[in-house]
């Protein structure tokens, strides 16, 4: 196989590698990497921005700020929560599901070609220990929940 890594750099550059791939994705879809962040954590459904500051793991000034930004190009839309009048809700508007499903879509064909050329097993063996470091760490559903 080649080349062995100690773990903590294993994973840096995988994460080099995975972020480049991510940016490279953003940037041919007009996206910044805040931006398709927030969008992904909307792709399934709304949230609230207290959920979306934790999911992000950005204060809330920051969060504001982002969907400011991604509201005025009309990827997303505030409203009134409808069980709590102080807080809000943010959700994608159609055009901006269409180009976060798009996004989604672009960036896991391209992580999954990333491990084609690795055998069934490993790749098997790879995504249960991803999975388990993620679940430990308690890493929330930035990109879609787990398969159960």
């Amino acid at each position: 196989m080649g080349t062995t890594f100690q773990p903590p750099v294993a994973l840096v550059r995988l994460s080099y590698l995975v972020n480049s791939i991510y940016a490279d994705v953003c940037a041919e879809h007009g996206v910044s990497v805040p931006q398709a962040q927030l969008m992904c954590v909307l792709k399934d459904q709304p949230r609230g921005m207290g959920e979306v500051s934790g999911m992000l793991r950005l204060d809330k000034s920051s969060v504001t700020g982002l969907v400011e930004r991604v509201e005025r190009r009309g990827y997303l839309s505030r409203a009134m929560s409808a069980t709590d009048r102080r807080a809000i809700t943010v959700s994608l508007t159609p055009d901006g599901k269409r180009i976060t499903d798009a996004f989604y879509d672009e960036i896991s064909q391209r992580l999954t070609d990333l491990v084609a050329h690795v055998p069934a097993a490993d790749r098997d063996h790879l995504t249960r220990i991803a999975t388990g470091i993620v679940v430990d760490e308690g890493v929330p559903d930035v990109f879609g929940a787990l398969a159960s």
